[in-house]
């Protein structure tokens, strides 16, 4: 089936297309009803014998969590009944890591790196055959899955990893050689996606993915890894000496790893972002009960107006990231729409908003959020991997502003050799002309948002438009080499992501107010046009920086730390 476009890429475009994100999605009844049943017993068992703090200090999770975790099938979310799981949809399997890791972390990470990119690639581009033989293990959790792309000098630049993969002789085995780092699950997994270059038939190396197992001679794993936060996960390094991998384990096609790491990518950020929100409503409920119970001057610290604008802020948080999130696995779940720039939108804003809670959360508590005998401290920790994690925040600020412009540069450089040959392409030059001044009389405009949004919605329509036009200045003014412009195309990937998310936030306050009536809907109604308003703001002022901005002076600076190895501008 032919994907439709994405909502985010027709932004750069300056279109509207509102039919792929109208209306908000919901559960269907039958699996909001599974989903609820498995909450209870994941509460239940949460409670009983998940011991966060405990976890934490020894840096594991104790086997005996481990095999309640199999046997409550949270290993087996994502895959079809007809192998022995769940056969969740991705907003159900999202749900569940968002109340999982509200009870701890390191136990929802090992659940998310098994899940979310240990098996999906099994999963998207698997043969029957291979589906057959380890999927019905993996959901019983018999295996664990691990995902392992990362190498010592190719993180984020997938294309450049070093490990090999050479064919035998006889055709029937590949030999891989190489080494991996910071593989989730590495220590306990025995189902290892791996990626390794191969020489294709065409004579040019390109990356391919594997399905290796522990017991294959020459695989090996490394000492846990000591870290930061989630310190019960497993994180080790993979080596592959001359490992025989079976020729029938190759995933997807000989030379599409590229392709294959990516999908997986676009789809397990999602599990990622859910669970930044789980942490978000975990912070709320904690710094409200604090805020509360705590005394300070005679009365409670909750009456404090700087209490309640980081309270404010929290929640605000938390509804714009929820609802990015769940209208991005609804999307995810209609199986034919490109959702690669909404995921890493949904990353990328998800982990920065926690990481600005959690400060919040550490701020409002004082000392005791600093100290060991509370959660925060160990939450901080935690979260601060999620801006790391599936992508440095960096690297898919990059992804969201160079996926989204490459549609419009094509278009320009068809229109520029029209120029070349106008009479030849008066057809193509005519058509440009008539989308730029229908576009410059008649803006796109929502039809389906409720009309009490309308303040919000008009400067949104209208800011849709200014970022198009954004776009192609930055593309005229800077051709092939916008790929190196990091300042640009951080405006406007920020810009597409603003954009994306009050899309997201007013679509879901209006989807409440005709579910509930206007009065139900008070609490959506107030927060979506908090959100929406500074939302706009920050809009405005990228606008402005497109053409007014300090990206020179900001060269220079780091220039002279460059050069001077550091800073050595002492006052005294």
């Amino acid at each position: 089936m032919k994907k439709i476009s994405s909502f985010s890429k027709s932004f750069f475009f300056g279109n509207l297309l509102e039919d792929i994100v109208s209306p908000y999605p919901h559960f269907s009844k039958d699996e909001k009803e599974n989903v609820d049943l498995l909450f209870e017993s994941l509460a239940k068992f949460g409670k009983e014998h998940i011991n966060s703090t405990q976890i934490d200090r020894e840096a594991k999770i104790p086997e005996k969590v481990l095999t309640g975790m199999k046997e409550l099938g949270l290993f087996g979310l994502i895959i079809p009944q007809e192998y022995g799981g769940f056969g969740f949809s991705q907003t159900a399997y999202c749900k569940t890591v968002e109340n999982f890791v509200q009870i701890d972390n390191s136990c929802a990470i090992t659940i998310g790196a098994h899940q979310s990119i240990g098996l999906k690639a099994l999963l998207l581009f698997g043969t029957p055959e291979q589906k057959q033989k380890y999927l019905p293990k993996l959901a019983t959790g018999e295996m664990i899955a691990a995902f392992s792309l990362t190498e010592s000098g190719a993180g984020s630049d997938a294309a450049g990893i070093q490990t090999k993969a050479e064919f035998s002789e006889d055709k029937k085995y590949y030999i891989l050689n190489g080494s991996k780092i910071w593989t989730t699950n590495g220590g306990i997994a025995s189902f290892f996606t791996i990626f390794a270059k191969t020489m294709c038939a065409d004579g040019v190396e390109r990356v391919s993915a594997f399905i290796v197992t522990r017991d294959m001679p020459g695989f090996s794993t490394g000492k846990e890894e000591g870290k930061l936060g989630i310190k019960g996960s497993s994180t080790t390094s993979v080596t592959l000496t001359n490992c025989k991998v079976p020729a029938e384990n190759v995933l997807n096609q000989v030379g599409y790893g590229f392709k294959t790491a990516m999908e997986v990518l676009n789809s397990g950020r999602l599990g990622l972002s859910s669970g930044c929100l789980g942490v978000q409503k975990k912070l709320i409920q904690l710094c409200v009960q604090y805020a509360q119970e705590r005394k300070q001057f005679g009365k409670s610290i909750s009456q404090f107006g700087l209490i309640q604008k980081k309270i404010a802020q929290m929640m605000r948080e938390a509804y714009a990231t929820e609802s990015l999130v769940y209208m991005t696995t609804g999307l995810v779940d209609r199986g034919n729409i490109d959702y690669s720039l909404e995921s890493a939108i949904c990353k990328v804003f998800a982990s920065e908003s926690l990481w600005r809670t959690v400060n919040e959360a550490l701020q409002i508590c004082a000392g005791n959020g600093y100290m060991k005998d509370y959660p925060y401290e160990q939450l901080l920790r935690d979260c601060r991997i999620n801006m790391i994690f599936e992508g440095t925040n960096e690297i898919l600020r990059m992804f969201i502003a160079l996926s989204g412009i490459q549609g419009p540069g094509e278009r320009l450089k068809e229109i520029g050799r029209a120029l070349k040959d106008p009479i030849k392409s008066v057809g193509l030059l005519s058509g440009f002309a008539v989308k730029k001044i229908r576009k410059s009389l008649a803006i796109d405009r929502f039809k389906s948002i409720d009309p009490g949004f309308k303040d919000i919605t008009s400067f949104l329509e209208e800011y849709i438009m200014d970022f198009s036009s954004r776009v192609e200045t930055a593309l005229a003014r800077h051709g092939k080499s916008i790929i190196d412009k990091q300042f640009a195309l951080e405006r406007l990937s920020q810009m597409a992501m603003e954009l994306y998310m009050l899309t997201c936030v007013i679509m879901r306050a209006t989807d409440a107010i005709k579910r509930e009536g206007k009065d139900k809907s008070k609490a959506h109604i107030l927060i979506s046009k908090a959100i929406g308003y500074r939302c706009l703001d920050h809009i405005r002022a990228l606008l402005k920086q497109s053409d007014s901005n300090d990206d020179e002076s900001i060269k220079q600076i780091a220039a002279y730390a460059y050069a001077q190895k550091g800073y050595d501008l002492d006052a005294v």
